[in-house]
């Protein structure tokens, strides 16, 4: 298959896996689906490649306005009302990251690379976690891989353990009496 058809392809099924997410309303939808159509389609073409590095960074162009784009006043002043435990909670993260990292590669016994190990392990965006991968020199499909591993037991598992959550702390609020 030629490249500009192999590109074709890819984008096609991730269109279709992400457009069919979103209609079955699956959490994460339109990336999640994407994700999983190519990943699928990955696996089973006798000889996948990565899109072109012009195409990754027109979408990492396009994932960084459009995060950048979401940005709102009223975000950025309530999240100086939490500013000091919002960065307790984002260095815990990322100390509990390194320290996954760091097991991964060990218990791995040499069979990943550190750097590898450690952004698979990171939290973050797994879009951006991969593209890093690239430019560190780390194994970008194997970062992927990881991070579309958690993005979907995350978006499975999350759901029902938020209305879990949610139940329980409504339950244990005071009633309000009636008038």
């Amino acid at each position: 298959m030629s490249d500009l058809n192999h590109v074709l392809v890819l984008l096609a099924v991730g269109v279709s896996g992400g457009l069919l997410a979103r209609r079955l309303r699956l959490p994460g939808g339109p990336m999640v689906g994407a994700m999983l159509a190519t990943g699928l389609v990955s696996l089973a073409a006798a000889d996948s490649s990565p899109l072109p590095e012009g195409i990754r960074s027109f979408a990492m162009l396009l994932l960084g306005t459009s995060i950048g784009a979401s940005l709102e006043r009223s975000a950025v002043v309530r999240l100086r009302r939490v500013l000091p435990t919002a960065l307790l909670a984002i260095l815990t993260l990322i100390a509990v990251g390194f320290a996954l990292g760091w097991t991964l590669y060990r218990f791995a016994g040499g069979r990943i690379l550190l750097v590898t190990a450690m952004l698979s392990t990171m939290p973050g965006g797994a879009s951006g976690l991969a593209a890093a991968a690239y430019d560190l020199g780390a194994e970008p499909e194997l970062v992927a891989s990881f991070h579309l591993v958690r993005i979907i037991l995350v978006f499975s598992a999350l759901p029902a353990a938020l209305q879990w959550l949610l139940h329980a702390h409504r339950s244990r609020q005071p009633r309000k009496p009636q008038a």
